[in-house]
């Protein structure tokens, strides 16, 4: 059986110049300086405490899990799901939910 645990709280998408440099070395696979120069972007959102990249998620929820935008696995049994939110206000938001099987 497969569950989503959601508090289904509404979590602001991040873009790449408001990271601090720290939070820059963790994703040191991004061209940073494409990003600062316009020619690059990438965007993120924290969840329970970590910060996730949003091209690291598959625009496919695994079988059985109905209503999520993309998956991000983390280990065989569980993973991360987004779906997006649009809001009233112009900024982009996302809830996530863990998945455990």
């Amino acid at each position: 059986m497969i569950q989503v645990i959601t508090n289904n709280h509404f979590r602001p998408v991040i873009d790449a110049w408001e990271l601090t440099p720290a939070e820059r070395a963790e994703f040191d696979y991004l061209d940073w300086q494409a990003i600062e120069a316009g020619s690059g972007s990438a965007s993120f959102f924290r969840y329970r405490g970590e910060l996730y990249d949003l091209s690291e998620f598959v625009e496919s929820a695994p079988l059985g899990v109905n209503g999520w935008d993309a998956f991000r696995s983390d280990s065989f049994f569980s993973g991360i799901v987004i779906r997006y939110v649009q809001r009233e206000r112009d900024d982009d938001a996302i809830v996530a939910g863990l998945v455990i099987a």
